[in-house]
């Protein structure tokens, strides 16, 4: 069901975008600088294009039909982001049952993004090197913790595999260097209200204590959003961000739902729950689809994905 309705929402969108639309990001480059005996034509071009342009719109009444219609019974244990800015509808989101979830390992684009605002103001020096301690090492996902004692990793060596291998122990070490007030605090200020790192990775006895992290497609989906836009921290420190996203192993999901398109992404597994989320790079531009869950069952939904 996870695959499906992953598989529903971006081939109508990749449909939509890709069908009889002449008019594309490339040709806008080609044309951006016309001149004088060129510009009459551009003109022609684009009044020609309008009526094919306007017939392949995203029409997010359907697509929210799609979705709830796969979705079923499960309405509260699903949540939806959409961001679209092709959509030619009067918004380009498509929110569905945005609530603060269970982040699993979502939260850590946020904490990689704030060690990237640091970078930006020369605060923080992404070479810099740090050593692994024995106590830095926690199981669950990632190969940090199966390497020597001592061996020093640089800064965004461990934000890599944060990301991409969601490592564990590399991100309790980001959480120690950086202070968990201060990931905190920069989430508040960049306004994810729904957000909130409560613990380290791997961490039983604060989960015990009632402490959890937590986000949701609305604060996901703005990030994202914010990224791919360069409004995130700048052009230089966003094309880094995304590029790690790029290097996601994790292809249960999105990449197995879609095949061979471009995806900067970040997954997240907890038990009862499998989510994903990023930017997926369509023929026709690029979008923001991320999807939560909580209580369907990890297992279940890998297996329903896999069919």
């Amino acid at each position: 069901m996870k695959k499906k309705l992953i598989k529903a929402t971006a081939v109508y969108l990749l449909m939509s975008v890709c069908l009889g639309c002449s008019y594309n990001t490339e040709e806008k480059n080609e044309y951006s600088s016309p001149n004088n005996s060129d510009k009459q034509i551009v003109s022609q071009e684009i009044t020609a294009n309008a009526d094919v342009i306007d017939k392949n719109k995203v029409d997010y009444f359907n697509v929210r039909s799609e979705i709830e219609n796969i979705i079923g019974d499960e309405t509260d244990e699903y949540s939806v982001y959409l961001w679209y800015p092709k959509s030619g509808e009067n918004t380009d989101t498509l929110v569905i049952n945005n609530k603060s979830r269970r982040s699993a390992s979502m939260i850590k684009v946020f904490i990689m993004s704030y060690a990237m605002e640091l970078a930006s103001k020369g605060q923080l020096n992404l070479d810099n090197q740090i050593v692994l301690k024995s106590s830095d090492k926690v199981g669950g996902a990632g190969v940090i913790c199966g390497w020597s004692s001592g061996t020093e990793i640089s800064i965004y060596d461990l934000l890599s595999y944060m990301i991409a291998e969601s490592d564990n122990t590399a991100t309790n070490m980001m959480i120690d260097y950086l202070g968990m007030d201060n990931i905190n605090s920069y989430i508040k200020k960049e306004g994810y209200n729904e957000t909130v790192l409560g613990r380290k990775m791997m961490d039983f006895d604060a989960i015990a204590a009632g402490r959890e992290n937590y986000s949701s497609v609305s604060d996901l989906g703005k990030f994202f959003q914010k990224l791919v836009r360069n409004q995130c921290v700048n052009s230089e420190y966003d094309t880094k961000m995304i590029d790690i996203l790029l290097q996601q192993t994790d292809k249960e999901v999105f990449p197995t739902a879609l095949g061979d398109v471009r995806i900067a992404h970040k997954t997240g597994e907890l038990d009862n729950l499998y989510d994903d989320g990023g930017i997926i790079y369509s023929p026709r531009g690029e979008y923001v689809l991320v999807v939560m869950n909580d209580g369907v069952g990890r297992s279940s939904a890998v297996k329903k994905c896999r069919k």
